[in-house]
């Protein structure tokens, strides 16, 4: 748009004013025709003779050479006349294409806003309806807090670990006595231990949980698990106490393994050694801390936390959506403005220029009035410089084609339309109101996009009173 507007308003090529009108230079077109030296040599033979009434060849070279310097100014009247008009046409085409600009650009700006409604209405929907389940599950679980913000699996795990590397290294002593393997055999028994005993208590904490359930059923399964990881840690650690106690009597791996069991059952707490029993609580008490990480790992109401991350994350998506799409639209909105003004710009310092032309123009045909009536006094002047020198030199009385005095034909310059400038300047002022209309709509366009978009925190919002009520 713009390059053709500056396309539109490129200078002219015409002749500045002060070059318009050719300088006429009466003694140097004296000295190139010789008219002094033609007047005296054809004043002594008495030419022209007394009779003539025309002009004779030397005043005509000489009306012919002021005449030649006439057409010329005129033509570059005419060439500088066209070129203002030129100008003055362009202001109402100017303010069409400037017309055009400002209809192109909201109605681009127009298709983008509705471009990313279109891709926005996913991640709204989704977050809307995810905000709504989660009212509506602590409606009927009565929960009204928020949920417990979760720590991550990678934490989890590194904790999980931690305890795990801890009771296997203290168990590692306990289990090397009567290891054939020795320190290094024992480590492999604790470790294995350890995984399991860590790994079982988390998993049962974890599944411990439904016992904050509103439902009867599964509050009971969560009693259950409660139950079984009790069970779990006395069965697991005593049984451990119990395969040493055999390592450690002097039986084999194998002979241990096999007799740990019935060990247990016969006689739970009976155990040959303190460090059996301190590896019992060493075990009880690891099984304890799993159980409550597991616990603690999530919401303690099951689901919640869950629910609660989806949430967070369907609200990081739109959020996300929304901050793409509110910036790619503030870029176009501020490239379209710019442009909006720019040709403002552009068209109104051509009009300026137009209406200039116009005064131009005025201050032309005052010129052209003055070269003309120098036109007619240069051609006296120097016809009577021819004449003058003529008559000097004859014996016999002057022709008399000598007072015959020469004048061009008159010249009448097309008349100027001064309503043009106040056009001009009408265009100026319609050009500057069709930009600024535009721009305030694309601003419109644009907050009318963001609160369109921002939706979501009015159905929230909404969402909150109902819950409350």
């Amino acid at each position: 748009m713009l390059d053709r507007l500056k396309s539109m308003f490129r200078s002219d090529d015409f002749i500045p004013s002060s070059a318009v009108f050719p300088s006429i230079d009466s003694d140097k077109i004296a000295n190139d025709l010789k008219l002094e030296v033609q007047g005296t040599a054809r004043g002594q033979t008495n030419q022209p003779p007394t009779d003539t009434k025309d002009f004779d060849h030397v005043e005509t070279s000489v009306i012919e050479r002021i005449e030649e310097l006439r057409r010329k100014g005129l033509e570059n009247y005419e060439s500088n006349r066209r070129v203002y008009n030129e100008r003055l046409a362009r202001a109402g085409q100017a303010s069409k294409e400037v017309d055009i600009a400002a209809g192109s650009a909201k109605n681009d700006f127009g298709a983008l806003v509705q471009e990313w409604q279109s891709r926005i209405e996913d991640p709204r929907e989704r977050l809307n309806e995810t905000f709504t389940w989660r009212a509506r599950y602590r409606e009927r679980n009565r929960l009204q807090r928020p949920a417990k913000e979760f720590e991550g699996w990678i934490k989890v795990f590194s904790l999980t670990i931690i305890l795990v590397v801890i009771e296997a290294g203290i168990n590692s002593y306990l289990f090397s006595k009567g290891n054939e393997f020795g320190l290094l055999g024992g480590l492999l028994a604790a470790l294995i231990v350890s995984v399991v005993n860590v790994g079982g208590s988390a998993m049962l904490g974890y599944l411990a949980r439904y016992l904050h359930h509103r439902n009867l059923l599964l509050k009971l399964g969560g009693l259950i698990f409660v139950l079984i990881w009790m069970a779990f840690a006395v069965a697991m650690n005593l049984g451990v106490a119990h395969f040493r106690d055999g390592l450690e009597s002097g039986l084999s791996w194998a002979e241990a393994t096999e007799g740990a069991v019935p060990a247990l059952l016969a006689r739970p707490l009976y155990l040959a050694s303190i460090e059996s029993w301190l590896l019992v609580g060493i075990g009880l008490l690891i099984s304890v801390l799993s159980f409550r990480k597991g616990w603690h790992t999530d919401d303690p109401y099951p689901g919640y936390g869950r629910l609660e991350r989806s949430l967070a994350k369907a609200r990081s998506v739109y959020e996300l959506e929304l901050h793409n799409a509110l910036e790619d639209l503030k870029d176009r909105r501020d490239q379209a403005i710019e442009e909006l003004q720019d040709a403002s710009e552009q068209v109104r310092n051509g009009i300026t220029e137009a209406i200039d032309a116009l005064f131009g123009q005025s201050t032309l045909g005052a010129h052209l009035k003055t070269y003309l009536e120098q036109c007619d006094v240069k051609t006296a002047h120097l016809l009577a410089v021819y004449r003058d020198a003529n008559r000097a030199a004859r014996k016999e009385p002057s022709p008399k084609s000598f007072d015959k005095v020469y004048r061009f034909g008159a010249f009448k310059p097309e008349s100027i339309e001064v309503s043009r400038r106040e056009n001009a300047e009408a265009e100026a002022a319609r050009v500057t109101a069709t930009v600024d209309g535009a721009i305030k709509e694309i601003f419109e366009q644009f907050e009318t996009a963001r609160l369109a978009f921002d939706v979501t925190r009015a159905v929230q919002r909404d969402g909150v009173t109902a819950e409350k009520v």
